[in-house]
């Protein structure tokens, strides 16, 4: 096997196995290419073989500048299990980083791909998620700018198991902008940690028994560093400073290590801590989704004969089959909800710490302590002015109107009884995480070991929003035109959209949410080795929780001082320059009124707000499972050809618990309390044959299930009054299970190529699906929790008497249902290489390509692709390196995708459109001790755009379009 047998942190005396020969001899590391990284094998009684690391890489991840420091990183849940000691290994520069990724796949066996520091504390880019999308069929969704969350071959994030040093984590943050939300699932929140604190991500793209189940799509491993990995003293500090084009504002980003050993390298001890800042402004234009007036169920209040109409009207292509009334043809054509300037503008800090402790008092045993922790506080205020169409259409007369070509979509228009509102919005979060690990890795007998592990990871996230309305006293005349920009609205108003006078306070949204995860995971993994085989059998128990709780103000003022210049401000005066980076058409406003944040919070409380729990947005899931695996690997030889076998069998017994509350119809709450368990039975085969010299065929079977976000668990209700909306969770969804097949094929040429080509399917027969029920009345007990809310309170300051009745039948309602299953097919190809035969060395390029198809069944029998999926993805690098300087470009491009299959508002979907990305960095050895940095990510600017597809799905109706800018940072690299 290709060093799927490797224990890399474990002393020489631990790994007692004999190492089996190489396959192929075209293999054999030479002395011309010791500059790569080189490893000694030795083992009982079998005669010393040198080879190329494929698994040093995997595990020697940093080393200081000229300093010869490398890392070398255990892998505990790899299938890299082959004796050897590590003689000599030095990773530097993005060239190396390639080489051991590469050397890591080839040794796997399973389908892997994997990153690599380029030295110690230096990842290929600042943001995790920024790294992994450089990684064939690896998407990103970017908030204000910066990686969140992962994409893999087309599944969402939620799909994505996450593991740091073996265990698996909880992650969750706020919403950075408009598109963002309270992660309150399953899904990893990547922009937590700075990407300093690690050395190598694996991500599994196939399964073995001893990889946890969970990852439909994926299991992406992380690891941090370790001391004796590296005996000696080693000392890195780091500084940058961080410009954004548009902000202009210098943040710093610094980083800090210190490891060593004693006692003879029997004792080490390494810290590591990073700090960064963030300033980013994300102005805009956006509509809040396009509607009209029959999706609402309304009529415009004037009639088509008082309607002076440029085109022709088509209403029957937006409602195909629907008995078209005439005379009110406008009703049936589609204009933006709320159109309106955005502006989010968001401050934070980034901590993270990693602190471990080793001790190995003996070769036969080795105990470690692992702390990481990180801190992420964000202050984001938003601003935004809008014209209130939604569903006040009934209110409003169109007088001039201006259709598109298909006579579908009202493309400029003047209306009479408008009544814009301005919104101030402040988010003020803090999350925090902290992940202790214990674990120990013992040799039982010569060709046994015995690794324990226990762990626990904690993740809290508090926030509280203020959310400040004025709105217009009366309606007045409003004009939007996108006849210059298909993206940005011209827009005017019929008064002085600057004069307090003009305007009352609007029911203000005040509350606190509270996200607290937390997991526990004990594990056991029992190997035993023979010279072309190894077993391994281990036991996992895992307990996770998350609880959310949602707290509303009980002492606010309900005596409010006149809107007026003491209390409120112009957006110029907040704002600098808000749409600047825009390119927007001349008519586009710049200044409006906004709610001063300060002002407002003694407005309606001279001191601090009492908050008080909200029972009907309170739950707690608790997830507890156990696991047992079987797994054999053997090497043989088919047709005189080297090949591996890994076979196993891994069953998991999961018992759930979803506490929320219910209407007991008297105007308060009763607890409930679901549960249910089911056991799973998950094998796995991964089949290694290299057929010719250096030309692997792989094949990976097996079967695999993700668990439904514990959000979607819970059992409570969560009501947007404001957007008509209320969520319902389903406790009894059961997991997806997926039926999984790859087929690779992949080339190592020469000592740096690999080029590659898999096809994968899965056949997923459970699909969790959102199922949304437009135009509804609410249920009874629901209706009673939504009539409880202070905003439906006329005694109340929070009562908002523009918002939607109880008691009405225009509610949106939205669960989470298990489908009837769906498809994924595709393919990914692969290439790197180091133009070794140019006249100039140090060139190189790689890249890669995915295609990916897809099919499902969602809520409302809608069939289409998967959320999150584009089509078609790519990334393609080029760079430069030598001994003194470094430069390197890299482009990523998606599709558009899909990001809601069930839309609202009477939209079939919602989606984003792809972007394209010009990334570069740089590096200069001003010493062998010193470094300078440059990086530069979103060169060319690329804005961000959202859009929804009108009723049939095929328009392309501007949701919203923003930009966060250009950034740049330069930096100095200190290693000792």
């Amino acid at each position: 096997m290709y060093g799927s047998m490797t224990r890399s942190s474990t002393p020489e005396s631990i790994r007692s196995r004999p190492p089996r020969p190489r396959w192929s001899n075209s293999r054999t590391t030479t002395t011309e290419n010791l500059q790569n990284i080189l490893i000694i094998t030795r083992g009982g009684g079998n005669p010393m073989k040198m080879r190329k690391t494929k698994l040093s890489v995997c595990v020697a991840l940093a080393s200081g500048l000229g300093s010869g420091l490398a890392l070398a990183q255990q892998d505990p849940t790899s299938g890299d299990k082959e004796g050897m000691v590590l003689e000599e290994i030095v990773v530097t520069g993005f060239r190396q980083s390639l080489e051991a990724a590469r050397d890591i796949k080839r040794d796997s066996a399973n389908m892997t791909d994997n990153i690599v520091a380029e030295d110690i504390g230096k990842m290929p880019d600042l943001n995790l998620a920024e790294s992994l999308q450089r990684v064939p069929g690896v998407s990103i969704t970017r908030e204000g700018g910066e990686g969140r969350n992962i994409t893999v071959r087309g599944l969402g994030p939620d799909f994505t198991r996450v593991t740091l040093n073996g265990m698996e984590v909880p992650s969750g943050t706020g919403g950075l902008d408009s598109s963002g939300g309270i992660n309150r699932g399953r899904s990893f929140d990547f922009n937590v940690f700075g990407s300093e604190l690690f050395n190598k991500i694996t991500i599994n793209k196939s399964g073995v028994a001893h990889i946890e189940e969970g990852g439909l799509a994926s299991t992406v491993e992380l690891y941090s560093h370790k001391p004796l990995d590296n005996p000696g003293q080693k000392i890195l500090l780091s500084g940058q400073g961080s410009y954004n084009l548009d902000t202009e504002e210098l943040d710093p980003r610094l980083v800090a290590l210190y490891s060593n050993t004693f006692m003879d390298d029997t004792i080490g001890v390494l810290v590591s801590y990073t700090q960064s800042d963030r300033t980013v402004h994300q102005d805009g234009f956006g509509t809040v989704r396009y509607t009209s007036p029959f999706s609402n169920g309304r009529s415009w209040a004037g009639t088509d004969a008082d309607t002076i109409i440029n085109g022709t009207p088509n209403p029957q292509a937006n409602y195909p089959g629907e008995a078209i009334d005439p005379t009110q043809q406008l009703d049936y054509l589609w204009h933006p909800r709320l159109p309106r300037m955005d502006s989010f503008n968001r401050e934070q800090e980034r901590s993270g710490y990693v602190a471990s402790f080793q001790y190995r008092p003996v070769d036969t045993m080795t105990f470690s302590l692992d702390v990481v922790g990180s801190e992420l506080d964000a202050d984001v205020e938003s601003y935004n002015y809008f014209a209130q169409f939604r569903n006040l259409q009934d209110s409003i007369t169109p007088r001039e109107v201006t259709l598109d070509n298909a006579g579908r979509v009202i493309t400029a228009g003047t209306f009479d009884n408008v009544q814009p509102r301005s919104e101030s919005r402040g988010q003020f979060s803090e999350t925090s995480f902290l992940q202790t690990v214990v674990s120990g890795q013992f040799l039982l007998r010569d060709n046994m070991t015995l690794d324990v592990m226990y762990g626990n990871a904690t993740s809290d996230h508090d926030e509280d929003q203020y959310r400040f309305n004025i709105t217009a006293k009366e309606g007045h005349p409003f004009s939007y035109s996108f006849e210059d920009d298909s993206d940005v609205a011209e827009m005017s108003y019929g008064f002085d959209i600057l004069d307090p006078a003009n305007y009352d306070w609007s029911g203000p949204t005040l509350r606190r949410d509270r996200v607290e995860r937390d997991n526990d995971t004990f594990k056991m993994d029992l190997e035993i080795t023979s010279d072309t085989s190894l077993v391994r059998t281990g036991l996992i128990w895992n307990n996770r929780q998350v609880q959310s709780k949602r707290f509303n103000p009980i002492n606010i003022n309900p005596d409010l001082a006149p809107v007026s210049a003491d209390n409120t401000r112009r957006a110029s005066q907040v704002l600098d320059d808000f749409g600047a980076a825009l390119d927007s058409p001349s008519g586009f406003p710049k200044d409006w009124l906004v709610s001063d944040f300060g002002a407002s919070i003694r407005e309606y409380n001279a001191g601090q707000f009492e908050f008080v729990p909200d029972d009907s947005n309170t739950f707690d899931v608790e997830e507890e499972t156990l696991g047992g695996y079987v797994e054999a690997e053997f090497d043989t030889e088919l047709l005189g050809r080297p090949f591996t076998a890994n076979v196993g069998l891994r069953v998991v017994k999961t018992e759930l618990t979803s506490r929320g509350v219910s209407s007991d119809g008297l105007g308060g709450f009763i607890p409930t309390t679901f549960e249910q368990d089911y056991t799973e039975y998950l094998p796995s085969t991964n089949l290694v044959w290299e057929f010719y010299d250096n030309v692997l065929l792989r094949l990976a079977m097996g079967r695999n299930l993700s668990r439904p976000g514990l959000g979607s668990l819970a059992g409570s209700v969560d009501v947007t009054p404001i957007n008509q909306n209320v969520s319902i969770g389903n406790p009894d969804l059961e997991p997806l299970r997926a039926d999984s097949v790859d087929l690779g094929v992949e080339w190592y040429f020469n000592d740096t190529g690999l080029l590659s080509l898999t096809f994968f399917r899965k056949e997923i027969d459970s699909f969790i699906t959102g199922e949304t029920l437009e135009s509804q009345s609410l249920p009874s007990d629901v209706r009673n929790v939504v009539a409880a809310l202070p905003q439906y309170n006329p005694d109340s300051p929070l009562f908002d008497p523009s918002l939607i009745s109880p008691d009405s039948d225009d509610w949106n309602i939205s669960t989470s249902v298990n489908g009837e299953g769906a498809d994924l097919d595709g393919y990914e190809i692969g290439y790197q290489q180091n133009f070794d035969f140019l006249p100039i060395q140090g060139f190189g390029a790689f890249a890669n390509y995915t295609h990916v198809e897809s099919e499902a069944e969602f809520g409302n029998g809608i069939v289409g692709s998967l959320e999150g999926l584009s089509e078609d993805s790519y990334n393609v690098g080029v760079y430069y390196e030598n001994d003194l300087f470094g430069l390197r470009f890299v482009v990523n491009d998606r599709d558009d995708y899909i990001t809601d299959q069930t839309g609202s508002n009477g939209n079939a979907q919602h989606g984003t459109t792809g972007p394209t990305r010009l990334d570069m960095s740089a590096y200069w050895n001003i010493t062998d001790y010193l470094q300078l940095t440059l990086e530069g990510y979103n060169l060319t600017n690329e804005e961000e755009r959202l859009y929804t597809t009108g009723p049939t799905g095929d328009m392309d109706l501007i949701r919203e379009f923003n930009s966060t800018g250009t950034e740049i940072l330069l930096g100095l690299r200190a290693t000792f």
